[in-house]
């Protein structure tokens, strides 16, 4: 069983692992098979959901001169645009006219269920996923995608059988691994989800996420030492992200170096002022920090893993 501060952390990763796979499948920027050397095109592809938009709308103006391809292409990438910028009804919008062009194209599909999944509609970003397998049951980000959202419903055993599928499938990507250690670790194998994440680790050692999680695992063993470092260099590769120097506080706080911790909640709301797992735990450990100046005071015990 896991004190609270440390659940909060599982699910702030199971919500990161989740956009991340459904985020890669969201992004889609399918390229024309013959593109005409203009601007609207070059918007239309660019990287910048703005610009993709208004080149995109630009070429769909004139979609009686371009191929059904084409048109396809268009509408993928103005979808993930749309995406991208939370306009989540007109993405599910133009996926749907690029299905009515395509209904064969299995990424067509896996991008309208990233959008369903934005909106909070998991009936038909599943029913979407499980129509992208039928088309390609080797599409390993449907396959990601899916595991993402079993497991957030907590059917591990279905969303196991999709990880293991994509892992089989992307041998090259760390992200497979890290998503099957997070529900080996969700499942209390914590040995098994130190073993996904140190492979993770090998394919991608610049992979914060991966040392994060690893870190969380190490931490719920008690290997403190462990988890410290591993949290160390999540924060080194990403010092935005508020969620680990979370971590790394309630690992302080194991350790009883409360003012450590003190800083790492302090950095965390300084990133992130509405996180309230931090707010708490800052409370609590300036709570602990005055306690222990105090004549014959003592710290309370630090919270962790049970």
């Amino acid at each position: 069983m896991y004190s609270k501060l440390f659940v909060s952390s599982l699910r702030a990763r199971r919500r990161r692992i989740l956009r991340v796979s459904l985020g890669v499948a969201g992004a889609l920027a399918l390229a024309p098979s013959v593109l005409a050397a203009n601007d609207d095109w070059a918007g239309c592809k660019s990287a910048d959901p703005d610009a993709r938009i208004a080149g995109c709308t630009k070429v769909l103006a004139n979609a009686g001169k371009e191929s059904k391809h084409n048109q396809v292409a268009a509408l993928s990438n103005r979808a993930g645009a749309y995406l991208a910028k939370g306009d989540v009804a007109l993405a599910i919008d133009d996926f749907g006219k690029a299905l009515t062009l395509d209904p064969k194209a299995a990424a067509l599909y896996v991008g309208r269920a990233a959008a369903f999944k934005a909106k909070g509609d998991l009936e038909h970003a599943l029913a979407d996923l499980d129509s992208a397998l039928k088309l390609d049951d080797k599409n390993a980000a449907a396959h990601g995608a899916r595991a993402a959202i079993l497991r957030a419903r907590g059917e591990f055993d279905k969303a196991l059988a999709d990880i293991e599928a994509t892992v089989n499938l992307d041998k090259k990507s760390a992200l497979p691994l890290v998503m099957r250690g997070a529900l080996y670790q969700a499942k209390g194998d914590f040995d098994r989800a130190i073993a996904d994440f140190n492979e993770a680790i090998k394919r991608d050692p610049k992979l914060a996420l991966a040392y994060n999680d690893r870190g969380l695992a190490y931490h719920v063993k008690g290997d403190l030492d462990h988890a410290l470092a591993d949290f160390d260099e999540a924060i080194r590769l990403d010092p935005k992200h508020a969620q680990f120097y979370l971590n790394r506080a309630n690992a302080y706080r194991g350790k009883h170096e409360l003012e450590r911790a003190k800083a790492d909640l302090e950095t965390a709301l300084n990133i992130k002022p509405d996180l309230a797992a931090a707010k708490k735990g800052l409370e609590e450990v300036e709570r602990q920090i005055a306690k222990k100046s105090a004549p014959g005071g003592a710290a309370t015990p630090a919270p962790g893993p049970k």
